[in-house]
């Protein structure tokens, strides 16, 4: 007998939405990340994607219109014409199920339609091999000009300011 297939809505973030994001996929985060993800979509610089299954939110990944804003990148890539995809996320209990595919595919299809002619991501380097793997799968080249360290400031779970960074590569591939 066959297993019903599994299926996710992807839509973009609504405010009334945060607080379970938040909860959803950052739980103890003081941060407020998806709050932060869902401004750049109410200034109309991009759409804060969300992949449900039901009525659980089971993945995201935030495309931004334009970018990378990263000045390591921009020495090498036109960027005006350039969608970004960026803090993409899939809950464990959910992996390997087509949530991510299927967040980059729609994010391709609406960086289409806003004209952008290429559309590219950061990988973790060496700690994210699965990732790296599905990238590639989906048509995304390596840029051919080695990693680089990125590095982000949060909020730790006594509310204290902290940074983390991670080695990175840059992929993309023409619309």
């Amino acid at each position: 007998m066959d297993r019903p297939a599994f299926a996710i809505t992807i839509k973009p973030a609504e405010a009334s939405q945060l607080d379970l994001l938040e909860q959803a996929f950052s739980p103890g985060s003081l941060s407020r990340h998806h709050y932060q993800r869902y401004e750049v979509q109410k200034r109309g610089e991009g759409l804060y994607l969300i992949a449900w299954h039901g009525q659980t939110p089971v993945g995201h990944f935030l495309l931004r219109w334009r970018g990378p804003d990263d000045e390591r990148i921009i020495r090498f890539v036109a960027v005006v014409q350039s969608a970004f995809l960026e803090a993409g996320g899939t809950r464990v209990a959910y992996r390997k199920k087509g949530v991510a595919t299927a967040l980059i595919r729609e994010a391709e299809r609406l960086a289409r339609e806003q004209g952008c002619t290429r559309i590219g991501l950061e990988v973790g380097s060496t700690d994210n091999p699965d990732a790296k793997r599905l990238y590639a799968h989906l048509g995304y080249l390596d840029w051919g000009q080695g990693d680089f360290l990125m590095s982000w400031e949060y909020i730790d779970k006594q509310g204290q300011p902290a940074t983390e960074s991670e080695r990175v590569t840059y992929m993309s591939k023409p619309l």
